[in-house]
């Protein structure tokens, strides 16, 4: 374990998605201040190089533009590590979306979209760095949960269970894989955030029933704590799963959430 905190992750590789903005955002500049060189990926190569623009040693770090629900994309973000890093050490699976809608009025083009962002990406990722983590006879895996992984929530008089889902398969996943292949060295855990600052809601959500500010207001007086979270905060919880910290942690599940699930 490293003494200097600023060194947790000093010449580790890892791989982010979505890290555009938000929960990926915060991650990538926490990572990158922790020594670790990044491939990281968005749909929006805007958001990336601005990105670039914060992060610590820039000239360190790749970005890939593309969607992450197709598997070239997954593919790419892998091969580039190897070609330039030569290994894998850390995939973040944060790249999702949110969606709210009662069930009888979901298409099943949504329900595809919906599923293959929140969670298919998460099973090309994993499937394109555990050969090489396999063969490195390490690595750590950290998906995207929620608290919407546990329980069941509406918004806006709508529900949310097709995110709830996505997000429910993503623990299950963690739990899955780190018992496959705790013996080969990887550990793969979910972080479970409650009600963050992020992109994901946006005043399309919300419909013009409450204003953007209103809604987070709300959302925070449903946490023990009164408060939504700042991306920052879960980007924390995410280092210290990839890290070697917690190297003795695998196929568990860590509510971020103000204390939200302990009621």
């Amino acid at each position: 374990m490293a003494n200097d905190l600023n060194t947790r992750l000093q010449e580790k590789v890892a791989i982010i998605t979505g890290a555009g903005s938000g929960i990926g955002k915060a991650t990538a500049i926490n990572f990158a201040n922790h020594g670790a060189k990044l491939i990281l990926n968005d749909i929006n190569k805007k958001r990336l190089n601005e990105l670039l623009k914060e992060i610590h040693n820039s000239e360190d770090h790749i970005i890939v533009e593309g969607d992450i629900s197709k598997e070239e994309t997954a593919n790419q973000l892998s091969e580039m590590a190897i070609e330039k890093h030569g290994k894998i050490d850390i995939l973040i699976n944060n790249a999702g979306i949110h969606y709210i809608e009662d069930i009888t009025d979901v298409t099943p083009d949504d329900f595809d979209r919906c599923v293959s962002i929140n969670l298919k990406s998460m099973y090309l990722c994993a499937r394109a760095v555990i050969p090489h983590m396999v063969k490195q006879e390490k690595g750590s895996i950290v998906n995207l949960g929620s608290i919407s992984s546990f329980v069941g929530q509406e918004m806006m008089g709508k529900s949310t269970f097709l995110y709830n889902i996505t997000k429910a398969g993503a623990v299950q996943m963690a739990k899955s894989l780190a018992t496959r292949y705790a013996a080969e060295g990887i550990r793969v855990n979910a972080v479970c955030p409650g009600a963050t600052k992020t992109y994901q809601i946006t005043e399309e959500h919300t419909q013009g029933i409450v204003s953007l500010e209103d809604f987070w207001d709300g959302a925070g007086e449903a946490q023990p704590m009164l408060r939504a979270a700042d991306p920052s905060e879960i980007a924390n919880a995410i280092l210290f799963l990839a890290s070697d910290e917690s190297s003795f942690v695998t196929g568990t599940s860590l509510a971020v959430d103000g204390g939200y699930l302990a009621r």
